[in-house]
């Protein structure tokens, strides 16, 4: 026969105080009690193997104690990055996290934005496939703090945690040009919809009026397509080409192809664009990238989050990471 699972009433019938007693204990409000009183709190708890029950808990105090992070796609390092940076703050200040992916696909944001609305999370941080602030705030149902991660949103509600994205990528086409470099070609997902996409081709495009663009798409991604275009795109132009990859994933999918076909190494061919990690120097040390630190905006965005449920009015609406631009590449 199953032994009953002691309650709270237990607790209390144990120690000799009142349920209420036993829950302040819970809550940790020991100023509400004397010291004897906790201790007697303490060993029927040890002594019963009481468990809190959090559905209850849930609903006396109103909180989960639970985060939702909504990422764009956790086949991106990227994304996974942001998710563990703003683990480990939020985490150490005592909230669980649940890592929600979008796979890049609009809908489903919207479902898991959506979803969030209707669960007890205490808290939501963003990352958007888009910029659509109206959708964003249409999809949740109640009043719950959320932080915006890695988009530019205009006329955001919410505090938002971003990269350098136009200045990083105008110093590095800057960089190319001033060393003869005549030909930019832009290796992107879909630039339209999302805001650093767009910043990131402003940047280049303050330098190279003439840019070519070969936009890979997820869904119809073909593989030998796209290094066929690319074929062509390079046989276009005469003079030194940088190549500029706007996302770290599609330079580490088609960096082996460009080596393979002899493409690399070439005096006249460069390898650039953002990096979230340490792969792209270790297969390929000549290439020239922006360094991200997807893991430090996702510190900053559990920090922000913090603020916002202790009510700290001090909040800043935008904070932003700096990148490096490493030069330090061999040259072939």
């Amino acid at each position: 026969m199953n032994k009953k699972t002691p309650s709270i009433k237990d607790v209390a019938r144990l120690a000799n105080v009142s349920i209420a007693t036993v829950s302040r204990y819970l809550h940790g409000k020991m100023d509400r009690m004397s010291a004897a009183t906790a201790k007697q709190v303490e060993i029927a708890i040890n002594k019963l193997n009481y468990v809190p029950n959090a559905a209850a808990r849930q609903l006396i105090t109103h909180k989960s104690k639970t985060i939702a992070i909504i990422v764009v796609n956790i086949a991106d390092s990227f994304s996974t990055e942001l998710y563990k940076g703003a683990s480990i703050i939020l985490e150490k200040a005592g909230y669980t996290t649940v890592m929600l992916d979008t796979d890049s696909q609009q809908e489903k944001e919207e479902h898991l934005i959506n979803t969030v609305g209707l669960n007890t999370y205490d808290g939501l941080i963003l990352q958007p496939l888009g910029s659509d602030v109206k959708m964003i705030k249409s999809e949740i149902k109640r009043n719950v703090p959320i932080v915006i991660l890695d988009r530019k949103l205009d006329y955001s509600l919410w505090p938002q945690v971003l990269s350098e994205n136009y200045s990083a990528s105008l110093k590095a086409a800057k960089y190319f040009q001033e060393h003869d470099f005549q030909n930019a070609i832009v290796l992107s997902s879909p630039i339209a919809v999302a805001s650093t996409r767009q910043e990131r081709l402003k940047g280049i495009k303050e330098i190279y009026q003439q840019v070519q663009i070969l936009e890979l798409d997820e869904k119809l991604f073909q593989r030998q397509q796209i290094y066929d275009d690319l074929k062509v795109a390079l046989s276009k132009n005469n003079g030194k080409t940088v190549l500029f990859f706007l996302e770290e994933r599609w330079l580490l999918l088609l960096l082996p192809d460009l080596i393979s076909a002899g493409f690399l190494p070439d005096i006249n061919l460069q390898i650039s664009g953002f990096a979230d990690t340490s792969l792209i120097s270790a297969i390929w040390p000549e290439a020239k990238m922006i360094i991200q630190n997807p893991y430090q905006m996702g510190k900053k965005a559990g920090q922000i989050m913090l603020d916002l449920l202790e009510n700290k009015k001090t909040v800043p609406a935008v904070s932003t990471i700096k990148t490096r631009f490493e030069t330090s590449g061999k040259n072939r």
